[in-house]
């Protein structure tokens, strides 16, 4: 029994030890709690020091116990050890003690070593709960089985996914949950998992079920290794993606289809003929562009819900239509729908085609009580598979429809390359314009109208300049101003150029009358077919008189007749208010539609300006009946009190002739060229 000086001793070092240890506990204790429990673990340290057969296990039963109280912060070894080993070799009352310091250092190596030993088993408990705890919780399925495949536990959410309990999956090859075409690939996955090729892997595979149906799983497997590392289970986590798979079957499906017609859609039309070209190199394929004739006054007139049904119609009437080919139906847009055919020798030709396809939809059909029929361009392109690639190909069926649809409602055309290259050209040029425009190639050109009507005092003189585009393009100079024009429409130039024309005109006419006094003649501007409705014109037209201090009577502009016959936009208000406050108007492009006679005595026009093409098809050929026809158009024009001009007059001969038919004035070659602002100074 210890003596009282010595309980008091060793009570001092377990406390000491308890302050050193408290705030290392798992698990709070009261003070004397923990001293007692330490005072307790030295007195068998003490004891074991002090057996004759000294036996350093006692520091292992130590170490554990210590674990066992919670003392598990990262400190708690190392203050032990360092408390300890102080005290014991300083304590007196084993001075006694054989090789107390070869016992004491053998005693708290025991205590590190059943502490550390003590510890990792804890840890592998804790951890193994968690995983249990994981295991049957989890909300995926989870399979443990051995290397061989051999499967020794799985958790109810694979129960709820295969409908089948765990005695009937346990001790059956992992692979063979899973349909039969995939166990091959899924032994070698496990295999590669197990020899360390693959850190893990995943799949998607289908599964059988309880119910004899089948379900969609994606698979994740790793591996599970014991305390040492080495490999002993894999643990495979499947997931029910059958839910997730049909979600991403409908968005597929959505995404390459058209949702109101059920037909495959631009997306997978190109993906078909993709794969039609590479499959078969040397096949012949026709594809078809189709547009839908006047299919906005159907939808905008009887309503959207008539329209839909109409396009519902086409789609069925398309495919039954080349239901005996092996042909692709898609539609593109709003209206348009594409077909791909794989010509066979009973294909029909492009024209028998799309003669089929117009009579197809010209039938009426009854939707909601109304008989509704169509018509529809068609554009269509054959190739050899080989010699093409899919983009080229819809856009040689595009360009073509876009071509037929110029020439009217119901027309075909079959890809032309001349034409196409031709058109491609125009475009590429169209596009250039605009920066041609900002580096100052697009130029202002200025051309004197004379008088010819031999009546009037002022005849063969200038009685105006008409300012024309022409673009100094460093390759192909485009001089013709009606070219320049056609350029600029085809692009969002033409809102900048035609109130630029304008205003530069108006600019030019100002400094002549500075410099050469007020007989300088009125300046024309022939307008855009955008600026010509634009509700905006009249106070564009105000602002450039004013800016250049002008009177009204000062300019004169050109409008395209066609743009007025349709009446798009504001273009007959915009008539009328010119004409109030004194611009003088000139119908373009003048003698080419039905109508034009009577917009003379219903409009307040100032003049007309005969089409080109009939000017040059009368100086082309002398003796047709063009020359007649406008012998007698000019003297009806001018009975309504119309003035007539004419432009392109490029020789005496014509002048002559044009004067006889009695046109009033003209422009062209013979009265002198097209010149720049600058160089018409001298000219006046």
């Amino acid at each position: 029994m210890d003596s009282p000086d010595q309980h008091s001793s060793l009570a001092g070092l377990a406390r000491t030890w308890s302050d050193a240890l408290s705030p290392t506990a798992e698990v709070p204790l009261p003070g004397e709690r923990i001293e007692e429990c330490l005072f307790e673990q030295l007195d068998r340290l003490i004891d074991a020091l002090r057996q004759e057969h000294f036996c350093p296990e006692a520091g292992t039963e130590v170490g554990a116990k210590l674990v066992a109280r919670g003392f598990t912060g990262e400190q708690c070894l190392g203050r032990t050890v360092e408390i300890l080993g102080n005290a014991l070799l300083g304590q007196r009352d084993l001075n006694t003690v054989d090789g107390r310091p070869g016992k004491v250092m053998s005693l708290l190596g025991a205590l590190a070593s059943g502490y550390v030993t003590a510890l990792r088993r804890r840890t592998l408990a804790q951890q193994m709960a968690w995983f249990r705890e994981v295991f049957d919780s989890a909300p995926v399925g989870m399979v443990i089985s051995r290397l061989d495949g051999t499967v020794t536990e799985t958790n109810g959410a694979l129960t709820e996914i295969l409908h089948l309990p765990p005695a009937d999956l346990v001790g059956r090859n992992v692979a063979e949950l899973f349909q039969p075409d995939d166990a091959a690939v899924l032994r070698a996955a496990y295999q590669a998992v197990t020899d360390g090729k693959r850190r893990r892997f995943q799949r998607r595979v289908t599964a059988p079920t309880a119910r004899g149906d089948t379900t969609g799983v994606a698979l994740t497997v790793s591996l599970l290794r014991d305390p040492v590392g080495i490999p002993t289970h894999h643990v495979t986590i499947v997931e029910d993606v059958a839910d997730q798979q049909l979600l991403e079957q409908r968005v597929r499906y959505q995404s390459l289809h058209d949702l109101l017609t059920g037909l495959p859609n631009r997306l997978a039309f190109a993906i078909h003929t993709e794969a039609v070209l590479e499959r078969e190199p040397t096949a012949a394929v026709m594809l078809c562009k189709i547009d839908l004739d006047g299919f906005g006054i159907i939808s905008d007139g009887l309503g959207i819900g008539i329209g839909d049904l109409l396009l519902r119609s086409v789609a069925e009437r398309l495919g039954s239509l080349v239901a005996e080919e092996r042909a692709f139906v898609a539609r593109f847009d709003a209206d348009e729908f594409a077909i791909l055919i794989e010509e066979s020798p009973s294909t029909p030709n492009a024209a028998t085609l799309a003669a089929r396809i117009n009579a197809e939809l010209s039938e009426p059909v009854y939707l909601a009580g109304r008989g509704l029929a169509v018509s529809a361009c068609v554009g269509i392109a054959r190739r050899t598979a080989g010699e093409t690639d899919p983009k080229e190909l819809i856009r040689a069926a595009e360009a073509t429809l876009h071509r037929a649809q110029r020439t009217g409602r119901g027309q075909w055309d079959l890809f032309d390359p001349v034409a196409d290259a031709e058109q491609r050209t125009r475009y590429a040029l169209a596009t250039a314009m605009p920066e041609a425009w900002e580096n100052g190639e697009v130029t202002l050109r200025y051309q004197p109208l004379v008088r010819l009507d031999p009546a009037a005092g002022d005849t063969g003189r200038m009685v105006a300049l008409a300012t024309l585009l022409r673009w100094e393009h460093p390759e192909r100079d485009i001089a013709a101003h009606e070219d320049c024009l056609a350029l600029a429409e085809q692009t969002g130039l033409v809102l900048t150029i035609g109130p630029w024309m304008l205003r530069h005109a108006c600019e030019r006419l100002r400094g002549w009358r500075d410099q050469l006094g007020p007989a300088v003649p009125p300046i024309r501007v022939d307008l855009a077919t955008h600026l010509t409705g634009d509700p905006d014109l009249v106070a564009v037209v105000r602002d450039a008189l004013q800016a250049a201090r002008l009177r009204p009577e000062d300019i004169q502009l050109g409008m395209p007749v066609e743009v007025i016959i349709a009446g798009h936009g504001d273009v007959l208000d915009n008539l009328d208010t010119l004409a109030d406050i004194g611009v003088r108007t000139v119908l373009t492009r003048y003698g080419q539609a039905v109508g034009n006679l009577v917009l003379l005595e219903s409009l307040p026009v100032y003049g007309v300006e005969l089409a080109g093409s009939l000017v040059r098809a009368a100086a082309q050929q002398p003796d047709s009946m063009i020359r007649s026809a406008l012998a007698g158009l000019v003297p009806l024009i001018r009975r309504t009190g119309t003035a007539v001009a004419v432009a392109g007059v490029d020789d005496a001969a014509q002048a002559d002739w044009w004067r006889d038919a009695g046109a009033d004035v003209a422009r062209g070659a013979v009265f002198g060229p097209a010149v720049a602002g600058r160089e018409w100074e001298t000219v006046l």
